[in-house]
């Protein structure tokens, strides 16, 4: 579902990344793709061998020019003489520009590229001028340098030329794409470590526990143990779903496949924009393992997961919550006949799963907490109700007099929150438009604050600039005399 969400750009606060070291990172990781001491069939998700490509070196019978980008970035140019399974041997230069404000290039002669070092945009055009397709095991490589830049059709069309070429070839044939499975299981977990370490560069520390990076045998048992929990609730709830995964979620559903088919691509897709929106890198995977999507078709069966797998009596009336236990996250919805508030729901219980593992465990204030998720919710796609059915009911509180400051102080704790009528939803969203619309950076850097450990209150004056009892007025002046 979510069919209406748009995944374009949403006025949130950008960080400027590490972006050359990251490109720098990506190369670096690449060139290692292939390296026989840096794959181990334990961690494939098959049981052959992982080893490297055998491919041995082949003279090409005429030099071939190649002008190609690598994936740091750098440019390429010269002639090619020789290849192997694992790059390719030649002489030319390699270029990339200095750091502004110089405009000058840094080059150096290469002797020897791998295949992976180059961008993959450039990387298929590249093997089909190199490899001969007249020779089953040229054709078994370009098979897997295709895999393993997500050109799964023009892989599997090379694999199935080789072993019409040559039926002995069919045992490469899978060979190559364990080796592919594994090389990219690899690569993901390097890409992954690193990412989490440029997004725990930008959280000042101030004693919060930053979630562990997982391993990638960690992180294929975690993904393992969520399928198995999924599984075991909606079993205990007498429920039988389907399941589609995607890179960042395990969603379970009894729907039609085209309809979980669609919800899960929304589902990435506004994964990736609240990514950008607080500047984590992207593609980075926050979760444990996957995110657990529960999706029901009635309220009864909702009902009987949150009893089942969360110890749950869930009142008539709520259409989804999401559960963080410990380092896991699910979220249980069913599926409402409204379906602008099943979509704004749904967005708004997936928020706060990512926001649960953004760096560390530590939580926004409950007004924040809640009125980021409603935000999120509400310019995700046009249609949804957030903004008609929450601004009016802040704009009644705060005009007939009532104190923002005292909503701010709600809590999860002590059971104050939402307050009477649930107010809480409402002035919280209120409050956080406004921090977005006039201070976006500032209101990013009191988010990372609160997750690195600093007290919200505390982190509200220091790196927002505005105390509870003086950003409270300045809410309710805006809204007294703007909306």
């Amino acid at each position: 579902m979510l069919s209406r969400f748009r995944s374009g750009h949403l006025p949130f606060p950008r960080a400027n990344t590490a972006r050359v070291a990251l490109l720098t990172l990506v190369a670096t990781i690449g060139s290692t793709l292939l390296a026989a001491d840096q794959v181990d069939a334990s961690k494939s998700t098959t049981t052959q061998s992982s080893t490297p490509s055998t491919h041995p070196k082949e003279a090409l019978k005429k030099s071939v020019s190649i002008k190609v980008k690598l994936r740091s970035g750098a440019r390429v140019h010269g002639l090619i003489s020789s290849f192997d399974g694992e790059g390719i041997d030649g002489e030319g230069v390699i270029e990339i520009d200095e750091p502004k404000p110089k405009r000058g290039k840094i080059t150096t002669d290469f002797k020897r590229l791998r295949w992976t070092e180059i961008a993959t945009s450039d990387l298929e055009t590249l093997a089909e001028r190199v490899l001969d397709e007249r020779q089953a095991d040229d054709l078994v490589l370009q098979g897997e340098l295709m895999l393993l830049i997500g050109a799964d059709a023009s892989a599997n069309k090379a694999f199935v030329r080789a072993v019409k070429l040559d039926p002995a070839t069919k045992p490469a044939v899978e060979l190559a794409r364990t080796r592919a499975t594994a090389a990219i299981l690899r690569v993901e977990t390097e890409e992954r470590v690193a990412k989490s370490a440029l997004m725990s560069e930008r959280i000042p520390k101030s004693g919060a526990q930053p979630w562990p990076v997982l391993t990638l045998d960690e992180q294929l048992a975690a993904i393992a143990e969520m399928k198995t929990r999924a599984q075991t609730i909606c079993s205990d709830a007498g429920i039988r779903p389907n399941m589609v995964e995607t890179r960042y979620f395990l969603l379970f559903s009894a729907a039609e496949p085209a309809a979980m088919q669609e919800c899960a691509r929304s589902l990435d897709a506004m994964y990736e924009k609240v990514l950008e929106l607080f500047g984590i890198p992207a593609g980075l995977n926050l979760f444990w393992g996957k995110a657990v999507i529960l999706l029901e078709q009635t309220e009864d069966e909702f009902r009987a997961v949150e009893a089942a797998g969360f110890k749950s009596m869930t009142p008539r009336g709520v259409v989804g919550l999401c559960h963080q236990m410990g380092p896991m996250v699910f979220v249980n919805m069913f599926w409402s006949n409204d379906q602008d508030r099943f979509d704004s729901t749904l967005i708004h219980e997936t928020v706060h799963g990512i926001m649960h593992r953004y760096f560390s465990a530590e939580r926004l204030p409950a007004w924040a907490d809640e009125g980021l998720s409603e935000y999120i919710a509400s310019v995700s796609f046009k249609s949804s109700p957030v903004d008609k059915g929450r601004l009016p009911q802040a704009l009644d509180y705060i005009r007939s007099g009532r104190s923002v400051a005292a909503v701010m102080r709600l809590n999860y704790d002590d059971r104050s929150w939402p307050g009477p009528d649930a107010i809480g939803y409402a002035v919280g969203y209120a409050a956080i438009k406004l921090m977005v619309r006039q201070q976006p950076d500032a209101f990013g850097r009191w988010i990372r604050a609160v997750k690195g450990g600093k007290p919200w209150e505390q982190a509200l004056s220091e790196d927002f600039g505005h105390s509870v009892d003086a950003f409270a007025p300045t809410v309710e002046q805006w809204y007294r005399t703007k909306n």
